[in-house]
């Protein structure tokens, strides 16, 4: 009985003893704010970097891009700019600590994974054919090499130089307050009230010398649809599945500084506001995913202080369930989607562009064409696949042929001037195809809506075949993504060249799917992204890198009592990580938004260090009683 109480006492002021240096008192001083300065920003002002930039892309020189090499930008080149010469101060930074205090450098088993990513990268980018587009960055996603590398230097800043609670809650009250500000630009935009669409919205993102051409800015969202300042409303999925999970983390477990829980709920309310209004599906699915694993964390401190957290959930639960009512089931029509597998069969399967004859497969059936030129007309002969040659109809009101076929009915021939070359059309279902044979080697050419001659090449496909509008037409993406892999399982295509890799010559699929109008510059898909541009070697990498930090986070919080703010903010990033790994599955890496997620990571591998002994004492402390 006396060791009994010897023990207890011995237990209760080391907690004492605990509390003192978690309140400063013995820690370390704050960091200095030049130190914390470049976290903040990457987090907290990054995002909102906006304006208008003129480039080239360097795409012209092939066959699926205009001829025209310029591009605009509003949204993505400049965060490139300003994260790389973030991340430059950082990386000085690192190199005089390497320098002048080697012993004070972090050495953790974690970075071991996040180094082979960093160094796949590097040698992708390095042997990749594509290698001017890796170092520079691409049009419509600028996240160049040196963009990937500044993540990992990201994580491994943080490491080193968030050492106390107060840097931490600096950061975290930091990124709260770009929250609420982000989400006054989306209540604006919600409301059909964008601010880039006023006169002094327009003049902050314009150079002066446009300001004579105000009224010709537009960005072609549709009115009341939320896009902030993340170049897609996709991207206020990915920025929401990292800051809601935050917030309503924070706000059931806050119970000191309680001041803090209007702030976290107004930004609460204001992330969820701006994510309705920008019609993201995935983000959805990936809250409730997060909201399960909080469910989990937290189920013994919901009971412990039921008459706290019961409430506050059914206030968000009511909130969620009133808004969908007053808004047609709005939330279940945008998840249903997402659940529905339908098989779709076009009429039009196949177009080869061959040496001696275009060959159309269509309904299962196929036919010949082969023309002839005679002076400025164009000559048909229709063969079928039994080599049955087809009766022509001649239209003299259209000067066109039709195909006197029920296996092919509505087919039409005409000859056709594009500029200076003489071409003909097939239409099929009310649409015009062009070609050519009119060339120097006789083949047959696709002639493209950029009028530019390129073969039709179907690309192969993997697991989504014939459900390629699954996921509102992700499913096309994914399965001519996914046999990419096999191409680069060591090395990948290079850092930001998806364009480049994907078969942008599956012309007919491409319209087939709805992407005929569309250069598809991105997979829709954070993994089939990493995959493909770094290999799937850093991909694997990667995963690892997460899991090791996901596994731990999970062990040391699925046991906590949450008494301290490392243990408060730990469990919130860690929710916060998972719910943007989920929306992965169906966004890609963006310059707008990961730089979050990596400090995240960063932050969250710091905390757990710090939390886990007052986890442990505070588990410690209720056995002894």
């Amino acid at each position: 009985m006396s060791y009994n109480k010897k023990h207890r006492t011995k237990q209760v002021s080391y907690s004492k003893k605990n509390n003192k240096q978690s309140k400063g008192n013995t820690t370390p001083q704050r960091a200095s704010y030049w130190l914390l300065a470049p976290i903040i920003f990457m987090m907290s002002v990054l995002p909102f970097i906006t304006r208008l930039k003129q480039s080239n892309s360097y795409f012209s020189k092939f066959p699926w891009y205009p001829i025209n090499d310029n591009t605009t930008d509003f949204f993505l080149y400049y965060k490139q700019v300003f994260f790389l010469i973030a991340v430059t101060y950082m990386a000085v930074i690192v190199i005089y600590k390497a320098y002048t205090d080697k012993k004070s450098l972090v050495y953790s088993p974690i970075l071991i994974p996040l180094a082979v990513y960093g160094v796949m990268a590097i040698l992708s980018s390095l042997f990749s054919k594509y290698r001017s587009y890796s170092f520079r960055g691409t049009h419509d996603h600028f996240e160049s090499l040196f963009v990937l590398l500044g993540y990992c230097l990201i994580v491994y800043y943080i490491m080193l130089y968030v050492q106390t609670e107060k840097d931490l809650e600096l950061i975290i009250n930091c990124f709260v307050a770009s929250i609420i500000l982000m989400s006054l630009l989306g209540l604006t935009q919600y409301i059909g009230r964008d601010f880039f669409t006023t006169t002094l919205g327009k003049k902050t993102i314009l150079p002066k010398a446009y300001w004579n051409e105000l009224d010709s800015l537009d960005f072609n969202f549709e009115k009341n649809r939320v896009y902030l300042t993340l170049h897609n409303p996709n991207y206020v999925g990915s920025y929401a599945a990292l800051a809601t999970p935050l917030l309503l983390t924070l706000s059931l477990l806050i119970r000191k500084k309680i001041w803090k829980l209007p702030i976290y709920l107004l930004a609460l309310a204001g992330i969820i506001m701006s994510l309705l209004g920008s019609k993201s599906k995935t983000s959805i699915i990936s809250l409730i995913a997060a909201g399960v694993l909080i469910l989990v964390l937290l189920s013994r401190y919901f009971i412990k202080y039921f008459y706290l957290t019961i409430p506050l959930l059914l206030f968000v639960l009511g909130t969620i369930f009133t808004y969908n009512h007053a808004n047609d089931n709005i939330l279940v029509k945008q998840i249903q989607p997402a659940l529905n597998l339908v098989k779709i069969e076009p009429s039009l399967q196949d177009i080869q562009t061959l040496d001696d004859k275009l060959l159309v497969t269509y309904k299962g059936n196929q036919i010949q064409i082969i023309t002839i030129y005679e002076e400025d007309q164009v000559l048909f002969v229709v063969i079928d696949e039994d080599k049955n040659e087809l009766l022509l109809e001649f239209n003299p009101e259209k000067g066109s042929f039709l195909v006197q076929d029920d296996r092919f009915s509505g087919f039409e021939l005409g000859y056709a001037w594009l500029e200076d070359l003489l071409g003909f059309y097939v239409t099929i279902d009310g649409h015009n195809w062009y070609f050519t044979n009119n060339t120097e080697d006789g083949s047959y050419y696709f002639i493209n809506r950029y009028g530019k001659l390129d073969k039709i090449n179907e690309a192969p496909s993997a697991v989504f075949t014939g459900y390629e509008k699954y996921a509102s037409g992700r499913g096309y993406i994914w399965s001519r993504t996914l046999p990419l892999l096999k191409k680069h399982l060591i090395l990948g295509s290079g850092a930001d060249t998806f364009t480049l890799a994907y078969p942008q010559q599956d012309y007919v699929n491409l319209y087939n799917y709805g992407y005929g109008e569309q250069l598809l510059t991105k997979p829709h898909n954070l993994y089939l992204q990493t995959g493909v541009q770094t290999g799937v070697l850093s991909l694997i990498a990667y995963l690892i890198f997460y899991g090791m930090y996901f596994i731990s986070s999970l062990k040391l919080y699925i046991k906590g009592r949450f008494r301290s703010y490392y243990a408060q903010v730990g469990v919130a990033i860690l929710v916060s990580t998972f719910g943007y790994m989920i929306v992965s599955f169906a966004n890609d890496s963006i310059i707008a938004v990961a730089p979050i997620f990596w400090a995240f990571i960063g932050l969250g591998i710091v905390i757990n260090k710090k939390a886990k002994p007052l986890i442990e004492e505070e588990i410690a402390l209720e056995k002894s009683k």
